[in-house]
């Protein structure tokens, strides 16, 4: 089984293409159901934000799972293949699991640090569960990803003076204006990205707010909140005319502001600047409205130098992060490694419990004059040799499974002690961890991750399981094997 991420995101493709690939709320579990259906594909989850969509699957093969998560994207976007295959990157296994880890700890963001993206994945992992997309591998990553993303806003100074899109979004409308005490601002939508930007808004003196959104009781709550007044979407003409500036947040599939509207009322307004800002993905605002005079247009793409003056703060935190990611993909490919060969000591075990009870039957047999109590002894004596056998050998297979020809140790250790029918092929197989591979667009600029994470060979074998014993609780296999 391969860890498999595929996905586009902000520094590979541009907005106009990356709305094409986002997929809505109502429409996500549905999303996974479909993948989990196809070809190759053992578990899934998809994190769609509006500046990334990434599939992570766990599959059994890798051209099937490849293929499956190609044509899902296809469906979701109404695109070719071919026509968007540039803007993807892959990546599998220990690549898979750092790309994440940095996207969780925001060192992926647009705004390196930002916090927003761990409720995200955090959301987008519980999304998956619930229609029981996820399973042993997938929990086990994202529930450490998840970990590592809280440890990383509590340990370190990277998302201090918090930059998130929203937060931009407002910088952006400050660097226009000296001031935004004396400011209309028109904010569009009433869901969590519009309540972070009046939150900033708020914070840098803007008194006047308007509020636009298509449930007007949602509108008038967060209004109330902020000491702004609420308009429902039909009154969207009306609020127009008394802004300055229109921040806009919406799942909208369809333009909100349209070119024949604002042109209409940018002659009521004595042609007035109104200043746009469209953080949606999908886009909310049409971008030719940078046509009618006096109209500028910023989008989500236009963020990414507004908040330059954080950028050296949190580069020095991100060393910091990086090696907090290092140490935690450590610990996760020796829990994938160990896992890999759990079916291999089960079946070990089994068959050395199974000669010990024959010796115990053709003991009982030949020795019938054996008393209760000199049974037990007998019981405990052989299991106890049983034990100690097998001690080394199964310390030893863990350790090799952990070394970069662990594939093919592993499969002569099954071998030796007869073990191969729980090798589903003749071949050497390839362990998590033991290959790493990440395929991109070169010309878009994606960083490729690193070919290897660097596990301490030095660090003793209790070391090792004490580690992972601490970020994950639940590896029961591993515990019980402890008392081998």
């Amino acid at each position: 089984m391969q860890i498999l991420l595929m996905g586009l995101n902000y520094r590979t493709a541009p907005v106009e293409i990356r709305e094409q690939f986002s997929i809505a709320e109502s429409a996500l579990e549905q999303t996974l159901s479909d993948l989990t259906a196809m070809p190759g594909i053992a578990e899934a989850t998809i994190v769609s934000t509006c500046n990334r969509t990434e599939v992570y699957v766990v599959t059994s093969d890798r051209a099937k799972g490849e293929q499956s998560v190609r044509l899902l994207l296809s469906h979701i976007s109404g695109l070719s293949i071919a026509s968007f295959k540039p803007y993807l990157y892959t990546a599998f296994d220990k690549a898979a699991v750092l790309h994440l880890y940095h996207v969780v700890t925001g060192l992926d963001s647009m705004v390196v640090g930002e916090t927003q993206i761990l409720g995200q994945v955090r959301h987008a992992y519980l999304s998956a569960q619930s229609v029981f997309a996820t399973n042993t591998v997938l929990n086990h990553l994202f529930r450490s990803a998840v970990s590592l993303g809280k440890r990383v806003q509590t340990e370190t100074a990277i998302g201090q003076s918090a930059v998130s899109v929203s937060y931009a979004a407002v910088s952006l409308a400050k660097k226009v204006f000296d001031s935004l005490a004396n400011k209309t601002v028109l904010v569009i939508g009433a869901g969590k990205m519009s309540d972070l930007t009046l939150t900033n808004l708020a914070a840098q003196g803007v008194s006047k707010i308007l509020v636009v959104n298509r449930t007007l009781e949602r509108a008038e709550e967060m209004a109330r909140k902020f000491g702004g007044r609420a308009f429902s979407m039909e009154q969207i003409s009306s609020a127009l005319m008394q802004s300055d500036i229109v921040i806009s947040s919406t799942g909208a599939k369809n333009y909100v502001l349209t070119y024949s509207m604002i042109n209409d009322l940018m002659r009521q307004r004595k042609h007035r600047p109104l200043f746009c800002i469209d953080i949606a993905v999908p886009r909310n605002i049409d971008p030719n409205l940078e046509r009618i005079g006096n109209v500028y247009v910023y989008d989500i793409d236009d963020l990414q130098g507004v908040v330059a003056a954080n950028v050296a703060i949190r580069k020095q935190e991100s060393i910091r992060v990086e090696k907090m990611i290092d140490e935690e993909a450590c610990v996760f490919e020796i829990w994938r490694s160990e896992q890999a060969v759990v079916p291999l000591i089960a079946d070990l075990r089994k068959k050395a419990v199974e000669v010990q009870e024959r010796v115990m039957e053709s003991l009982l047999n030949k020795l019938p004059e054996l008393d209760e109590r000199e049974v037990k002894v007998l019981q405990k004596h052989t299991m106890s040799i049983v034990n100690q056998m097998l001690r080394e050998p199964i310390s030893q297979v863990k350790e090799m499974a952990m070394e970069p020809s662990g594939g093919e140790a592993v499969l002569a250790f099954a071998r030796i002690f007869g073990l191969t029918e729980a090798v589903r092929d003749e071949e050497p197989q390839r362990l998590p961890g033991t290959e790493i591979e990440i395929e991109t667009n070169e010309s878009q600029g994606q960083v490729v991750a690193t070919n290897e994470i660097g596990i301490d060979k030095s660090s003793s074998r209790v070391e090792k399981r004490d580690a992972l014993a601490r970020e994950w609780n639940g590896v029961n296999a591993i515990v019980a094997l402890s008392a081998l």
